[in-house]
């Protein structure tokens, strides 16, 4: 199971924080949502799944896994984080507000995947 950690996650969440005490809030929108990208590719990989490139389909992978509010918040930040770095921008909420599902949605895939690992390491 190495390699399957949320590392990659957890930098881009960190970065997204720092880039919302400056400001940058397209910034911070655009790394939470690869934050939560990530984690939720990570999860399919642990569960030998193949992974989607586009977003709806690996919206619907997470769904499929039972994990609808994880799907349905990819969605909604994928949708905010194509206005942050190809349309207007982002409000300062919005920044907040993508930030804190990627941060609740890292912590619920890493639980997932520490009970998955934990199991596999039992047997």
């Amino acid at each position: 199971m190495r390699g399957m950690s949320l590392e990659h996650s957890k930098r881009l969440l960190e970065e997204a924080y720092k880039d919302l005490e400056i400001e940058c809030y397209n910034k911070a929108t655009s790394a939470s949502y690869f934050a939560l990208r990530k984690a939720c590719e990570t999860l399919l990989t642990v569960l030998g799944e193949k992974v989607p490139r586009r977003d709806d389909k690996l919206a619907n992978a997470i769904k499929n896994k039972g994990l609808e509010h994880i799907a349905k918040n990819l969605i909604t930040m994928y949708v905010y984080r194509k206005a942050a770095d190809y349309g207007e921008g982002v409000s300062r909420e919005v920044a907040i507000e993508c930030y804190r599902l990627a941060r609740e949605g890292v912590g619920e895939v890493e639980s997932l995947i520490r009970s998955l690992v934990g199991d596999a390491e039992k047997r």
